[in-house]
């Protein structure tokens, strides 16, 4: 295959995938989508071979249920079905990779972001502003066209949606001005796989979609995020999703990300402590990463300043990034368990990982006893590739979302340069 250009040192290529299976699981997305993945990442791997760090972006078109008659239109109603589905693609791409030995960050061989793209039956035939449309990881198809990132390759799948698909995102592409577009690109459809589809009720079960949804302006977050791996791509994107969109740029709502990210000084007993990351790299790669997934304005547009805090007291240091439409990513040093959800009582959702769920009982016990409202805490899934025997290399995979796995191999990989 043709070398893909780059951009500063990107090779920057879009997957697009229709929508998904009505049923929900690993292996209906792995019959589904393996195919089509394995080949976009194989190719993405090659682009590293020449020194560039290779991106792969995955479009999955999403039917999402936004009907405000039915209370289902907020962002957290949406969010359970929708964190489920970026869930299982982040697990098939460590699945696929741990059997070609495609490394996803330690060695910088692929880069992969997950967003959504409302399929146009759900958006399309709704009154939304362009900026509810237009803030990631939930996009429309139109926002994905006119975004100025040099993807120079286009995947999609071989099959009627998938075909409209490209022909939605190649129209929007090549009707923009030419001062206005990022780069030319080519595009290659990919053979598919297996999608069953069912009811509407089947499928706005696995969408799960609830009317008990509530607008969240500032949502939480916290985690070492040392060696950013699909795990954390997962914790991320899965914040990003609960935060509302602008809804008018006439009665603008203030928006904020806070992102708790350990500090050094609590790290110091972690394993091959020689290669992890400093608190000012880690919370780089996070805000690096949200960004990505949020904003696809052109990059001197996306981000307005950046300013620092060196301030007395727990969660003193800190550095904001502020992007447009009035949205801030907060990364935050902690230096225990709370990090800012115990001094900031703007923050009124946080997310979390099964092994942090206690932590999020103990936020809001903290938050009863200075009479704060507590919490709405929301979990992601558990990343995985079904069961150990489905997979080529079960501690391979274990490895793509390990940090712990990914310093130990850095380690030996740097030992065995100087033996």
């Amino acid at each position: 295959m043709e070398e893909t250009p780059n951009i500063d040192g990107q090779a920057l290529s879009l997957l697009i995938l229709p929508n998904p299976p009505s049923e929900a699981s690993f292996a209906t997305f792995r019959a589904a989508y393996q195919l089509a993945l394995a080949q976009a990442l194989s190719e993405a791997a090659s682009q590293s071979k020449s020194g560039n760090e290779s991106v792969l972006d995955i479009a999955l078109s999403y039917p999402l249920p936004y009907h405000p008659a039915e209370g289902l239109n907020c962002r957290s109603s949406i969010y359970p079905g929708a964190q489920h589905a970026i869930a299982l693609l982040y697990g098939l791409v460590c699945f696929i990779c741990a059997s070609k030995a495609i490394d996803l960050q330690y060695n910088n061989d692929v880069n992969v972001r997950i967003v959504l793209v409302g399929d146009s039956a759900s958006w399309d035939t709704l009154e939304m502003s362009d900026t509810i449309k237009s803030q990631g990881p939930i996009i429309d198809i139109g926002t994905l066209g006119r975004s100025y990132r040099p993807w120079s390759h286009v995947y999609s799948i071989e099959s009627e949606e998938g075909e409209a698909l490209l022909q939605k995102f190649v129209g929007t592409r090549r009707d923009l001005p030419i001062h206005k577009q990022a780069s030319s690109f080519t595009t290659e459809r990919l053979k598919g796989g297996t999608i069953i589809k069912q009811s509407d009720s089947q499928q706005s079960e696995f969408r799960g979609a609830t009317s008990s949804g509530h607008h969240h302006y500032h949502v939480a977050v916290g985690g070492t995020f040392d060696h950013l791996h699909a795990g954390h791509k997962l914790l991320l994107t899965a914040t990003a999703l609960i935060l509302e969109p602008l809804a008018s740029q006439q009665n603008p709502q203030q928006r904020s990300l806070t992102i708790g990210i350990t500090g050094d000084a609590l790290l110091k007993n972690k394993k091959y402590p020689e290669v992890l990351e400093t608190w000012e790299e880690r919370q780089q790669a996070v805000y690096e990463f949200l960004s990505a997934v949020i904003s696809f304005e052109k990059p001197r547009h996306a981000v307005y300043e950046s300013e620092r805090f060196f301030n007395e007291g727990p969660n003193g240091k800190a550095i904001h990034h502020k992007l447009a439409n009035h949205l801030t990513i907060k990364c935050v040093e902690i230096s225990d368990p709370y990090g800012p959800t115990v001094t900031d009582e703007t923050i009124t959702a946080l997310v979390v990982s099964g092994e942090t769920r206690s932590g999020g009982k103990a936020v809001n016990e903290k938050r009863r006893e200075k009479g704060w409202a507590e919490l709405a805490v929301f979990e992601v899934d558990v990343l995985d590739a079904g069961s150990p025997a489905e997979t080529a290399s079960h501690d391979s995979f274990q490895d793509k979302i390990s940090s712990t796995g990914i310093r130990e191999r850095l380690l030996q990989t740097k030992l065995s340069k100087i033996a």
